[in-house]
């Protein structure tokens, strides 16, 4: 039985995303979004954040729909991490966050 509330929408798209530890070690990884919803995300990557951390990311919208004139920011909190050796399918983690914000992309430096 489907207990979600919010419809997901396959989306394979760059996302930049950072953290920090109870140490105060900040990290970042990247990686491919696999799924996106109103208030949250999956994230595929080999550079998943501990799950309970607060993480800040990018989804890159304008790479996977070109002319979409938009990326997603945010910030969430890690509710599950999955590895290929704890019964995931691929090695990713996933975030919900309260609020996304869509905003236009930073133009590239020249």
């Amino acid at each position: 039985m489907e207990r979600r509330r919010h419809e997901r929408h396959d989306l394979s798209a760059p996302v930049r995303f950072d953290w920090e530890l109870a140490d105060g070690a900040s990290h970042q990884g990247t990686g491919i979004t696999r799924d996106l919803s109103a208030v949250g995300l999956y994230v595929m990557t080999d550079d998943a954040p501990p799950a309970g951390v607060t993480v800040q990311f990018e989804v890159d919208l304008e790479s996977a729909r070109p002319g979409s004139g938009v990326n997603v920011r945010a910030k969430g909190q890690v509710t599950r991490v999955e590895t290929p050796e704890s019964g995931g399918r691929l090695a990713g983690f996933a975030i919900s966050s309260r609020r996304m914000r869509l905003e236009k992309p930073e133009p590239p430096a020249t």
